[in-house]
């Protein structure tokens, strides 16, 4: 907050008025530590890149300069209104104007339409703070109106609900209802972004509940599959894990989920968790042939209460890099070529060294080597 005070109070002294804005204020009013801070002013973006010596146009046709100050970023908009958003999720134009109220009517909740003046007070011509007392998620205004500006407003009304854990608003929910199938309209990158976000809400199940309840999930890829107890659910700062759980659920693979383009490395990581999940019994080979990420959202899928960490530093190697011998040393010792022989020779070493039947040692895993490779060939 100093470095957002300092940045207004430098504006200030220029002659013009600035304030925090946006979610760090409903943060704070809830007694949270906000993220990071954001200014809004009624000076130009010229005129802020001319009072501070370090900025960065980072969304300067729609008014933000990112100020470099104290080693801080700390973005700055002029107060603005917005045009025709035919997109559904960004204005075509918008018009700098020096009215603060003008600027916070544009906003999606009355918790997110509040600024705050340096000395603290609050600026809240749309019920912000009550809505705080209340708990409540509430569009500004004309709900309709928000949501058809960006659809992806309705699935952050429902993101909000668990993350604050607030109730929707009747007539905002409504209206979500109502125009459900502009979500259609948004990129199932976004989308996806807000989704992996109530994964990491501690109060899941209740945003999933609107999310169904609303109808909007009707309208999203693989909609059905939300359709969940979520109470089941529980939160460990892994998205992962509730995609994964919403696949083990349902006993789906990740291709059913293919269409919000998880990148490869998710992908795998999925299917890797969903295959130990089920193993019906898990031996050393487990821990040590899936990752500790893995087995966690494993064991949280079948209901497994294992410290992983603990088991996975009690095996004798933790990869194939700490093996004593490499695919050379088998060539060399067998006289064969490279083939697919030698895949399978490697893993069964490793085998034997994770149950403990044969020592990390090259001259010992030589002799096993020799003896069993010339007995089955």
């Amino acid at each position: 907050m100093k470095t957002a005070v300092k940045a207004i109070r430098t504006l200030e002294d220029a002659g013009y008025e600035a304030y925090m804005v946006g979610g760090a204020v409903r943060d704070f009013l809830l007694g949270k530590q906000p993220d990071d801070w954001d200014v809004a002013t009624n000076a130009t973006p010229e005129k802020v890149k001319e009072l501070f010596n370090r900025t960065v146009d980072t969304g300067i046709e729609h008014g933000t300069v990112l100020v470099l100050l104290d080693g801080e970023g700390i973005e700055v908009t002029t107060f603005r209104t917005d045009g025709l958003y035919t997109d559904k999720r960004r204005p075509d134009s918008v018009e700098f104007v020096q009215s603060l109220e003008e600027d916070l009517k544009r906003r999606d909740f009355t918790i997110n339409a509040m600024a705050m003046a340096e000395d603290l007070h609050i600026i809240d011509p749309f019920g912000g703070k009550e809505d705080l007392k209340k708990r409540l998620i509430k569009a500004v205004g004309n709900p309709d109106s928000r949501f058809q500006e960006d659809a992806l407003r309705m699935l952050r009304a429902i993101r909000f609900s668990g993350q604050l854990d607030f109730e929707i608003d009747e007539e905002t929910l409504a209206s979500i209802r109502k125009q459900a199938p502009l979500i259609q309209s948004i990129a199932v990158e976004r989308i996806k972004t807000e989704i992996d976000k109530i994964f990491f809400n501690k109060n899941t199940s209740r945003s999933m509940a609107y999310l169904v309840r609303s109808g909007l999930n009707g309208y999203l890829p693989s909609g059905e599959m939300f359709n969940l107890d979520w109470s089941l659910y529980k939160e460990e700062g892994d998205h992962l894990k509730g995609w994964s759980f919403m696949l083990y659920q349902h006993e789906k693979e990740v291709e059913q989920i293919r269409e919000y383009k998880f990148s490869n490395e998710e992908k795998r990581l999925m299917s890797k968790a969903l295959e130990a999940a089920r193993i019906d019994e898990w031996n050393a080979w487990t821990f040590y042939a899936f990752s500790a990420r893995e087995l966690a959202i494993a064991s949280f899928l079948s209901k497994q209460s294992i410290d992983i960490p603990a088991v996975k530093s009690q095996l004798p190697i933790q990869s194939r890099k700490e093996l004593a011998v490499s695919g050379n040393d088998l060539m060399q010792w067998s006289g064969d070529k490279q083939g697919p022989w030698l895949k399978k020779w490697v893993e069964e070493i490793e085998r034997q060294i994770v149950f403990g039947l044969l020592q990390n040692n090259k001259e010992q895993i030589k002799e096993w080597f020799l003896h069993e490779y010339h007995r089955q060939t």
